[in-house]
């Protein structure tokens, strides 16, 4: 298993640095000022801003650039194709030498058969939770040491219920909510119920048989079989800080736990939602207990950056208790003041995988919503990057979506505009809505690169502690799961 080092990702990292560097404003900006502020003009390069010429080519380039992905065989957008084919350069998906693949990581351990339960979950989160508790399974055994399971981020005890039934795992998994804590004991009690049923279900789905409806029993179920017990999965409502301490938490939770014991602990969260990823980092460093890690982060816009100026968080009050910066977490990236800034961070949790997949262009909400700052910059200019508008549902035409706007915001001025200027508008900047489809996908292409400086900085980071066993690996397929990469760390034997 080739091993990474700090210089290689310093390395890279500069290098994801050298191409970003002439683009923080482009992928910062705000999709809402398109019009407004010219987008097209300001951010794009003469030289692609030459090779389209009106709406048949815009058609024409979103076809053979993104939805045929540049294989169309021609020399249309030579500029064009050369700045995606450089951007491309620079994902993750473009150094797997960076990458461990699960099977790696797991030096010649066979495989277990997975078993795929869908009920009670989406078919994304079955994908997700089979993958990771599996991961998870491996790194535990493989450590050879009794060790409870903490999950960061429990939610609705997803991956928690399936680590505890399925691997007879003692867990605790805690989040800060405690609503949401409950939830995830009364999800945990119905699928204990069920689980007999479901596992049989499952294996006879993967030898290809097709189960008895359900509700019907099987002749050949064990009804002896008795359900996993539930006392090996606990929750707790606590905010994740490096001083909440784990152990004492465990020996709250698990009578079972010697007080005077130090237990081994395997953090773990799937999609750990903003600065949760990155303090788990920091606590798997901080306690000592913590002797293995698995964590896949999402939601980068909520990270609270070191450096980033004139910052918004829709979810204020959870942003307030965080204690600790989310990026940049190396102190290689520190010692240059790298700033991301929040659009770039939401931009680098969208899909293009997903969007290409799917050859889809973004909703005509976002066209509406460019024009609507058009009518705040003629008729309310003090509200000029200021109105928050938030999702419009249910509407079927521009006149429509204003009128609802109007009656969300409370906003007199809007509700008076007459329809013919609302009509005037559209004819105005028709040609426009196609411009920005392809400006949009444009800026998407950048996705992955900003999301590649997140992760790498975080690998950095455990290998700048002395985290040899540390990895960045590819665990989701990124069309099921955007966020499909996982950071595991592994402590060396004391």
């Amino acid at each position: 298993m080739s091993k990474v080092g700090v210089t290689q990702l310093q390395k890279r990292l500069d290098g994801l640095l050298a191409f970003l560097n002439p683009h923080w404003d482009f992928v910062n900006c705000h999709m809402v000022n398109y019009l407004t502020d010219q987008h097209w003009t300001v951010f794009l390069p003469e030289a692609l801003r030459r090779e389209i010429s009106g709406q048949e080519d815009v058609n024409l380039a979103i076809e053979d650039l993104f939805w045929s992905e540049g294989n169309e065989v021609g020399k249309r957008f030579p500029e064009w194709r050369g700045f995606l084919e450089k951007g491309k350069q620079e994902r993750l998906a473009f150094h797997p030498e960076l990458l461990t693949k699960v099977e790696e990581l797991l030096e010649g351990q066979e495989n277990a058969a997975q078993l795929s339960i869908r009920e009670f979950m989406s078919a994304k989160k079955c994908h997700e939770v089979e993958l990771t508790a599996a991961l998870v399974d491996h790194l535990v055994k493989n450590s050879r040491q009794a060790s409870y399971i903490v999950d960061a981020g429990d939610g609705k005890g997803y991956l928690s219920s399936r680590l505890a039934l399925q691997y007879g795992h003692r867990v605790l998994g805690i989040d800060a909510n405690a609503e949401n804590t409950q939830n995830a004991l009364s999800r945990n009690r119905k699928l204990q119920r069920a689980w007999n049923g479901l596992t049989e279900r499952a294996e006879l789905q993967s030898q290809g048989i097709t189960p008895k409806r359900r509700g019907k029993k099987s002749p050949t179920r064990d009804t002896t079989k008795s359900a996993p017990a539930l006392e090996n999965y606990k929750t707790t409502a606590r905010f994740i800080t490096t001083e909440l301490n784990f152990g004492a938490l465990l020996g709250e939770h698990f009578q079972q736990l010697p007080q005077e014991d130090s237990p081994n602990i395997c953090l773990t969260g799937l999609h750990t939602c903003g600065n949760l990823a990155a303090t788990c980092l920091q606590v798997f460093h901080a306690q000592k207990d913590c002797r293995l890690l698995c964590n896949i982060g999402c939601c980068y816009h909520l990270l609270r950056e070191r450096y980033s100026q004139q910052e918004f968080f829709g979810n204020k009050g959870l942003m307030d208790m965080q204690t600790d910066y989310g990026f940049p977490l190396s102190r290689y990236l520190q010692e240059r003041q790298v700033r991301m800034g929040r659009n770039a961070r939401m931009l680098a949790a969208q899909s293009i995988e997903r969007t290409l997949d799917a050859k889809e262009l973004p909703n005509v909400t976002l066209y509406y919503r460019a024009l609507l700052e058009i009518l705040v910059c003629r008729h309310a200019p003090q509200l000029k990057n200021e109105l928050q508008v938030g999702k419009v549902r249910k509407f079927e035409s521009f006149q429509e979506y204003i009128k609802k706007c109007a009656t969300k915001l409370d906003a007199p001025w809007l509700a008076a505009i007459e329809e013919d200027e609302l009509q005037s508008l559209l004819q105005e900047y028709a040609l426009d809505k196609h411009y920005l489809d392809l400006f949009y996908l444009l800026r998407m292409s950048f996705a992955p690169v900003l999301e590649s400086l997140i992760l790498l900085d975080r690998l950095l980071y455990l290998k700048e502690l002395g985290y040899e066993r540390s990895y960045l690996i590819d665990l989701f397929d990124p069309v099921i799961s955007p966020r499909h990469f996982a950071i595991v760390a592994i402590k060396p034997p004391t």
